[in-house]
């Protein structure tokens, strides 16, 4: 669909002839989405296959990934036709191909009300200019398409934000999103741990291609736009809504899962989306989507919405409202169909981005039904995956089906199958020596449920040498050179875990022996992560995390889907949402990401039962040192349950210790800085096995009604799955299922991940 450069301008020129000046942009919400009536245009791209040159040294391999997830997303949750969404990949994704399909597929296509997307994975970078505004040296960001450096002549071939500022303003609508997971400030390297960077180098020249200062003065002409107020904008200010993989100075990652590669931020957006409620709010979407990002990255990525007004418009405040059709959460969709319709080829996009790479073969979905989603239910049983893409086969062949398999219909989890050894996964730092290599592998070949994996393959933890840099960001204190070459534990985002820096001079061996406590705890924490579930129709239960000083304030909700099936558009505006004390607006210019909870304030979680019958619940708490708590209520099952139509406080006023009581006001908030995580696990039976667990390791003196620090983490993490497995054993006699593997029905727990971070 190439257009030659002069045929390219002149069409530009004609059309923006016919275009009026596109003022007074405000914020439409996402329930623009769903209107059956608007048209719904996209232009998605993404580049792995960069040649190499001076400021690329290596392709990129998750792009073409992040095309797919946002395509399927489009089509099969948003309702967007095939044709009205184009995608330029690797060698057509070119400059000229970027710009001119912007003007043909979008602007010249666009009619006012109609919601137009522009989505793009690649590499960014930053080049010099001088602001003729205030006479200073400035950046802008730019875009690199696929031949950034195969210019004819020594100029700068990339997409300047400048003119993609233009074209979007040149939009005849003003339901207008963008989507970026590039990054645009190099620094210095490539990969951030186990994930590569999308970050291109600067150019060596300043000159800039004259076609693509051409095509911005034909924009602005169009517009009556003058040069000063082009510059004006600040930098990273676009038009529209604008969900960023990060801050303009931060990196966006992209990394490898259990057989795929996707940029970080499009794969975690993409699932939230897929699982969200029927009217989510989509600042708590985008807090969520930076909860999962934060705890693999660490602080130097935050995912960010944006929405960026006139200047005109900068004091008014813009509803976020909801983005797409009511609908229920979804885990996976049919792509393709085989065998006369017995096998569907399956996507699951949907799926926790924790479960899906321990998810086995077996596990059983079921068909949402559009007219009656629970009159006979259609069941499909995984018979092979391969990363997101799966094949399921009708599992009760019996029925008289009313319909056939069809594409795009979509599917939840019932059944979820999880091996019941899962070990942890530790890659060890390509920058250490192979005689350091053989030895933590040696070392670590003496533990059980500890896996070593090469460095470019899908890793939960990553063994290296602590640098000076390292110890600078992570502990914020003066280094000392005792601190040179000690080992220590990080995140495959090159975070420092808290509390794993060694002793000077310590040998490799040495140190994964210290490092297996922490590791166990680690293990522990993923296997909670594999429970995470807001999936259940029986469970009716609802969870909230509240601030209650220096401020009164929900920070996070949670609720199962039974809950969202008793509640109508009316009540279901505040899903999900952060605050229900203030409406979900936000202000012209400002980002929205993680929930962050200053030390020193009070928490405390509510949970409530709306069901009939009781439910029981634990709390497992990591803070930001790595510590884990679980609340304690009492050692007999029956009093750690919630009554039908009941809610519990925890922690709750008063605090039992030996045989005193104490009054408190929620759960302090202690430093370090760093992120913090829950677990609030609830189900319709009790955890016996857990309790029992606990009952041998916390003393009885240290009180009840708390959060307990344990010392085995790992053996509480087992107790739960195992509860879970056994109250899950009715629904898997009913449906046939055999297995030696851990199989949890989805309807008879819930598990709610709240993820903050804690500031000073």
């Amino acid at each position: 669909m190439g257009l030659k450069r002069r045929e390219f301008l002149q069409q530009a020129g004609l059309l923006l002839a016919a275009l009026g000046i596109q003022g007074g942009l405000y914020e439409r919400s996402y329930q623009a989405l769903a209107q059956p009536t608007r048209r719904k245009l996209a232009l998605l791209v993404g580049i792995n296959q960069y040649p190499s040159g001076n400021r690329i040294e290596e392709p990129l391999q998750g792009c073409l990934t992040d095309v797919e997830l946002q395509r399927n997303l489009l089509m099969y949750k948003f309702g967007f036709q095939p044709d009205d969404i184009l995608t330029l990949t690797n060698e057509a994704a070119t400059r000229n191909q970027i710009e001119s399909a912007f003007i043909s597929h979008l602007i010249e296509q666009a009619q006012m009300g109609d919601v137009v997307l522009f989505h793009f994975s690649g590499y960014g970078s930053c080049i010099p200019r001088n602001d003729l505004v205030s006479n200073q040296p400035q950046i802008q960001y730019s875009y690199l398409p696929v031949d950034a450096e195969v210019s004819e002549q020594e100029t700068v071939n990339d997409i300047l934000e400048d003119t993609l500022w233009l074209l979007l303003r040149s939009l005849p609508t003003s339901e207008v999103i963008t989507v970026l997971d590039t990054s645009f400030i190099y620094p210095g390297h490539h990969q951030q741990g186990t994930l590569k960077i999308r970050a291109a180098s600067s150019p060596t020249t300043l000159e800039i291609n004259p076609t693509e200062l051409d095509l911005q003065q034909q924009l602005l002409s169009r517009f009556n736009l003058s040069q000063e107020e082009l510059e004006y904008r600040k930098p990273g200010q676009l038009p529209g809504l604008v969900l960023a993989a990060s801050k303009p100075s931060q990196v966006a990652t992209e990394g490898r899962w259990d057989g795929f590669n996707a940029g970080l931020f499009t794969y975690t957006l993409t699932q939230a989306f897929w699982g969200a409620s029927p009217f989510p709010n989509l600042t708590a979407q985008i807090r969520r989507v930076a909860g999962e990002v934060e705890q693999i990255v660490g602080p130097c990525q935050q995912p960010q919405l944006r929405r960026s007004l006139n200047p005109a418009q900068a004091e008014s405040d813009v509803s976020l409202g909801s983005l797409w059709v009511p609908a229920l959460p979804v885990d996976g969709v049919i792509t393709g169909v085989e065998e006369n319709g017995k096998t569907a080829q399956v996507s699951l996009t949907g799926l926790p981005t924790f479960v899906l790479d321990s998810l086995g073969l077996n596990t059983i979905l079921t068909i949402i039904s559009e007219s009656n989603y629970l009159e006979n239910p259609v069941y499909l049983q995984l018979r092979s995956r391969a990363g997101l893409k799966a094949k399921a086969q009708i599992k009760n062949t019996d029925l008289n089906l009313p319909f056939g398999l069809e594409v795009g219909q979509k599917l939840q989890e019932f059944i979820r199958i999880l091996p019941r050894q899962i070990n942890l996964k530790i890659a060890l730092d390509p920058q250490l020596n192979r005689i350091e290599r053989v030895d933590a592998t040696s070392a670590f070949s003496g533990f059980s449920r500890m896996t070593i994996v090469a460095s470019d393959q899908p890793a939960d933890y990553l063994l290296s040498r602590v640098t000076d840099t390292t110890i600078a960001q992570a502990l914020n204190t003066p280094l000392s050179p005792i601190f040179q070459g000690r080992y220590g534990l990080f995140s495959k985002g090159s975070v420092l875990i808290p509390d794993t820096i060694g002793e000077g001079g310590e040998a490799v061996k040495v140190a994964v022996h210290r490092l297996i406590p922490q590791l166990k705890t680690r293990l522990a924490i993923k296997l909670l992560r594999l429970t995470e579930n807001e999936r259940s129709l029986q469970l009716k239960v609802r969870a909230t995390l509240n601030l209650l000083a220096p401020q009164s304030q929900v920070l996070i909700k949670r609720e199962t889907t039974g809950i969202l099936n008793k509640i109508n558009r009316e009540n279901a505006q505040s899903v999900n949402s952060i605050s229900t004390l203030s409406p979900s607006f936000m202000s012209a210019s400002e980002n929205q990401g993680i929930v962050t909870v200053s030390v020193g304030s009070r928490l405390q979680y509510q949970l409530q039962n709306q069901g009939e019958f009781p439910v029981y619940f634990l709390l497992f708490y990591v803070n930001s040192e790595g510590q884990t708590y679980l609340f304690h209520s009492g050692f007999d099952p029956q009093q750690q349950q919630i009554a039908p139509g009941k809610s519990m406080s925890v922690p709750p006023a008063t605090v039992y210790s030996g045989n005193s009581s104490t009054e408190i006001i929620g759960e302090l908030v202690k430093s370090p800085a760093g992120l913090a995580e829950t677990q609030v696990i609830l189900s319709q039976n009790p955890f016996v096995e857990t309790l029992t667990i606990l009952d041998k390791s916390i003393k009885k003196s240290e009180g009840l009604l708390k959060f307990n620090l344990i010392s085995n983490p790992l053996d509480i993490a087992d107790a739960i799955l195992q509860d879970l497995n056994r109250g899950s054993q009715q629904s898997l006699d009913k449906m046939g299922v055999i297995t030696d593997d851990l199989a949890l029905d989805i309807n008879s727990w819930a598990t709610f991940n709240f993820v903050y971070r804690v500031v000073g």
